[in-house]
């Protein structure tokens, strides 16, 4: 199984999973030690992200693929 969770602006990898494990060596260095999924839920199907430390250039719109299901969309929307 592969998900992999990009920014919609620039196709940025934010985050990959991969033949069972993360994939953090894949990861754009903006997002390396920041972006994770919650491995707890992993068997459960959920691939949430989690964006630790969040910056102002965060913001944006990001997107799930795996390879059976299309596209889902998330919104990142910061205050500082």
């Amino acid at each position: 199984m592969e998900v992999e969770w990009r920014r919609t602006d620039s196709e940025t990898l934010v985050h990959l999973y991969q033949d069972g494990e993360s994939r953090a060596e894949a990861q754009h260095q903006d997002y390396q030690d920041r972006a994770h999924f919650f491995t707890d839920q992993i068997q459960h199907g959920n691939f949430s992200l989690r964006l630790d430390d969040l910056r102002a250039e965060d913001e944006g719109q990001y997107k799930c693929k795996d390879r059976v299901a299309p596209y889902l969309r998330l919104w990142v929307k910061t205050s500082l």
